[in-house]
């Protein structure tokens, strides 16, 4: 599949629109407090960076960092707190010029994520560190590279800026749908599966693609797995109107050429024979689309 960029330029004439995310979101929290941490502790351990946070008692109801693991080299070491809702979903802030997200989730998976970030770094955003809050909430934390678009208003903040689906013409959508499987292709090439696709879970950059939100991230225990997401994908960019039926015709034809085992297996599981050639499975794979 031939390589292509994908952009937004905001102009006057564009039909793409950037919203006031302080619209659409309730987390957010003014910044009044000057409150600053009791004492600090840090210490190293291979490539991360451990600091932990002592606060007195306090009723501030913003994220106040009890412990931040993150790796060495990242500007990260004055990050005790973030004005918003401590407990909120997921969180788009600036920090020292850079922007972050965090999203809240549970101890076992931020660690996985950040151990799992260097092996699929490619199709996925980069994962530097975990929080664990006065409150006891858990955050997975992922550094936005220069500036990006999304689809989630949530994190339309700072560098992100929102971009209605609605409004993307016809050629940008092919644009979106091949590079979706460009990555989504990489990243079944690691027999890993992003669980419950939605356009929420896509950042755009100036010519890429990367996937965030990785908290239903995993392992497929078969190939043929992850050749089932891939058809749920794009049954879904068909339905919301992101795929025409050529996009996804291109698209099959470049997921079967780059993943032909786990192609392989899921068209044997699914007709019990092996497929004759590349043809034999993706019009299998178009078929069970459209069914």
């Amino acid at each position: 599949m031939k390589k292509t960029e994908y952009s937004f330029v905001q102009e006057a004439e564009d039909v793409l629109h950037t919203l006031d995310a302080s619209k659409h979101d309730d987390y957010d929290l003014p910044e009044f407090s000057k409150e600053v941490p009791a004492a600090s502790r840090k210490h190293e351990s291979g490539d991360t960076v451990t600091v932990e946070y002592d606060w007195k008692e306090s009723k501030n109801e913003s994220i106040r960092v009890k412990r931040i693991d993150f790796r060495k080299g990242e500007d990260l070491d004055g990050l005790y707190r973030v004005a918003a809702r401590d407990g909120a979903d997921s969180i788009c802030f600036k920090h020292n010029n850079n922007t972050y997200i965090i999203r809240k989730t549970v101890r076992e998976i931020a660690q996985a994520l950040y151990n799992a970030y260097g092996k699929i770094k490619g199709a996925i955003e980069s994962v530097i560190g975990y929080i664990r809050t006065v409150l006891g909430h858990e955050y997975v934390l992922a550094k936005v590279e220069g500036p990006a678009w999304a689809f989630d208003k949530r994190i339309s903040k700072e560098s992100v800026t929102y971009v209605d689906v609605d409004n993307l013409d016809r050629k940008s959508k092919s644009k979106l749908c091949e590079m979706v499987a460009e990555r989504i292709s990489e990243l079944h090439a690691t027999n890993v599966i992003i669980g419950r696709f939605t356009l929420n879970n896509i950042l755009l950059g100036n010519n890429d693609v990367r996937f965030t939100d990785l908290r239903k991230l995993r392992v497929s225990r078969k190939r043929s797995f992850v050749i089932d997401e891939f058809k749920s994908i794009l049954q879904y960019l068909f339905a919301i109107g992101v795929a025409s039926r050529e996009d996804v015709y291109c698209a099959i034809a470049y997921y079967a050429a780059q993943n032909e085992d786990g192609c392989e297996e899921w068209y044997q599981d699914k007709t019990g024979k092996k497929a004759a050639d590349q043809l034999d499975i993706a019009s299998r794979i178009e078929q069970e689309i459209y069914s």
